[in-house]
């Protein structure tokens, strides 16, 4: 397999390249802009769950509030972000009958628990803070003995070891902890977590700080999304586990074989595909890709076929890796004498016995894989996928053609000004009731962006949350009871544009469309 980018720039300027455009992104490859939504996420959910939890309402605007540096700990606990993505969906689809966020939240509080994780723990590795990391523990970290953090100075990661519990709460949280590792695993191959030798959690910490090295940008963002690092042994039909990314049973964690820190390099690669499913997963919590999520890719090395978000979750990763492996070839002698040699790529699992790519011999390397992904997204129908699609295939297109010039080229730029890419510029309100004019709906609760040029909002009791760009805030802060025609002449003087231009029709009209089909504004007579 080839490691090096078929391009004719040297590979030292691609990888820079590759490394500054995969960070480029706001929405899908800025880890800061990416964690900043998620926290006004966090936020806007928890004052959601207030409404519709008395008991617990206090707690929970208490928290809502709490400084950025207080609510990352909890926020990326494996347990109360896996509670809170449960509470989120119980009360989407009308089913929340109590909050089980605030159930841990309020024991913990109870024994002051949640009030020492948002402090700063003289348990905690005795190094100091850098920028993305903070030397506050959350509620899980703070069970386990040894406390042990997985790279100092470069992230918050903390190492599952051995659950201490203390009191009632904290055994509840314990136990809720094991059960997400249990089910993560699957069920009939679970192993117990195993608590790694000192080697083993050396070669950890100079993964991550070779990974860093290689990629500055990609690598430091990439850690930043591993809360947890735990460490276990597994048997399936697939064969013994090498690692893997919680999602969405054990948030913000990353499983490894011991094996895989057996060097440097081979645990930097670990960490980089786990780390960037965890980054994606992340990302795609503030922005939805596709329309349709049941529609499905064939896959020539795998049995079945996959659905067109799988689809770009593999090509994300597989981007990642090219760009590794590059960086790789490119690394200087510094490089090689602290970190050593970077071995030969390994070849990916064999095709799926009886495959088309099995029987014709292909899709056997990395390149092969991502080029036949790239392919499929640039065959997908235009509905399929939503505006962040649009724009996060060509981003990650773009990408992929630094590190492989023989990968499909990227299409055009044809989609919507990226000041509110959710909003199709050409699309029409539907017409009003005669003599009609705009409402705001009320109550409705918001978190605004102003750095990123967003607002976050949910109206009523749906339990929904919307993401209003710069040009959709605009005009639904001129909304509240003005009819269409006096909408016009009040977006282009907010906007300075001329009043007669036909983009101010078009973009207030794109952006209507959106309010009214979220709920946000309506019509009334």
């Amino acid at each position: 397999m080839s490691a090096s980018p078929s391009v004719a720039a040297p590979v030292g300027d691609v990888v820079a390249q590759a490394d500054a455009l995969l960070c480029a992104d706001r929405q899908y490859g800025d880890s800061a802009a990416i964690g900043e939504r998620n926290l006004a996420r966090f936020r806007l959910g928890l004052t959601l769950l207030a409404r519709q939890d008395e008991e617990a309402a206090p707690l929970l605007r208490a928290i809502a509030a709490a400084e950025a540096e207080q609510l990352r700990p909890l926020l990326y606990d494996p347990v109360l972000r896996n509670c809170f993505e449960v509470d989120l969906v119980r009360l989407e689809r009308g089913r929340l009958d109590g909050s089980s966020f605030a159930v841990h939240a309020r024991e913990l509080t109870a024994t002051q628990q949640l009030v020492a994780s948002t402090a700063v723990s003289d348990k905690a590795v005795g190094t100091a803070a850098e920028p993305g990391e903070t030397e506050a523990i959350g509620p899980c970290e703070s069970l386990t003995v040894p406390q042990l953090r997985a790279w100092p100075g470069l992230g918050d990661a903390w190492v599952l070891t051995g659950l201490a519990p203390r009191d009632g709460a904290e055994e509840q949280l314990g136990g809720r902890l094991m059960e997400l590792y249990r089910d993560a695993l699957g069920a009939g191959h679970t192993a117990e977590p195993l608590l790694p030798s000192a080697e083993v959690r050396s070669v950890l910490r100079e993964g991550a700080e070779l990974l860093a090295a290689l990629l500055p940008a990609t690598g430091a963002g990439v850690l930043r999304h591993v809360t947890m690092v735990g460490f276990t042994h597994r048997e399936s039909e697939e064969g013994p586990l090498q690692s893997m990314s919680g999602g969405d049973p054990l948030p913000s964690a990353v499983l490894l074989a011991p094996e895989r820190c057996a060097s440097p390099w081979l645990a930097a690669e670990s960490l980089l595909h786990e780390g960037s499913h965890l980054k994606l997963f992340d990302a795609l919590r503030t922005g939805a890709v596709v329309r349709n999520a049941t529609e499905r890719v064939p896959i020539p090395w795998r049995i079945g076929s996959w659905t067109v978000i799988r689809v770009f979750v593999a090509l994300h990763f597989y981007v990642h890796l090219l760009a590794f492996r590059a960086a790789g070839t490119a690394a200087g002698a510094e490089i090689r004498e602290r970190f050593g040699t970077p071995p030969p790529p390994e070849e990916l699992d064999e095709p799926s016995p009886g495959t088309p790519a099995a029987l014709a011999g292909t899709h056997r390397t990395s390149e092969e894989r991502a080029r036949y992904l790239a392919g499929q997204v640039l065959a997908l129908p235009p509905e399929a996928l939503t505006e962040n699609g649009h724009r996060f295939a060509r981003w990650l297109l773009a990408a992929l053609r630094l590190v492989d010039a023989d990968a499909p080229r990227p299409p055009e730029r044809t989609d919507p000004d990226p000041r509110d890419t959710e909003t199709p510029a050409a699309a029409t309100a539907e017409a009003p009731p005669a003599g009609a004019t705009l409402r705001r709906t009320a109550p409705v609760d918001a978190c605004a962006l102003p750095g990123l040029g967003q607002l976050l909002v949910s109206a009523g009791q749906s339990g929904r949350m919307h993401w209003l760009g710069a040009r959709a805030w605009t005009v639904y802060s001129l909304c509240e009871q003005s009819g269409p025609e006096a909408l016009y002449p009040a977006y282009a003087r907010a906007c300075g544009l001329d009043a007669e231009s036909p983009e101010v029709r078009a973009q207030v009209d794109g952006s209507l469309r959106q309010l009214l089909a979220a709920g946000l504004v309506s019509w009334e007579a």
